[in-house]
């Protein structure tokens, strides 16, 4: 069972993916911001990290560059709202991080994770 890291301000949204994804067999943490991500980071060793772009305080680009840098190969899928194709770009540069456009499916978060965890 893989064990994903969900980062999001939007307390709703992570119940939401967690519960989604907890149904198709994945097991899952929360994180509401970027320090409490590297927190859980540093206790727990996890398969993959889902964050938000925007956030309070550090940004989930922050939160790459510190994936890159203390978990190397650590898969990393970014969210956003915006879903500029520089965000997305800047992203994937930084550390090949995969990006998936808010709104989405459900479905579709679940096959990009499938495929990024191989």
């Amino acid at each position: 069972m893989a064990r994903i890291l969900l980062v999001d301000d939007d307390k709703e949204l992570l119940f939401l993916i967690s519960e989604y994804l907890n149904a198709y067999g994945f097991q899952s943490e929360l994180a509401e911001n970027a320090t409490e991500a590297r927190q859980r980071l540093e206790k727990t060793p996890f398969d993959a990290v889902l964050s938000d772009f925007n956030m309070p305080g550090e940004s989930g680009l922050d939160l790459l560059g510190h994936v890159c840098s203390r978990y190397p190969g650590l898969p990393f899928i970014m969210m956003s709202g915006s879903g500029f194709p520089s965000l997305k770009n800047e992203a994937m540069e930084m550390g090949g991080a995969q990006f998936i456009p808010k709104p989405f499916e459900f479905k579709q978060m679940v096959t990009l994770l499938e495929k990024t965890l191989g």
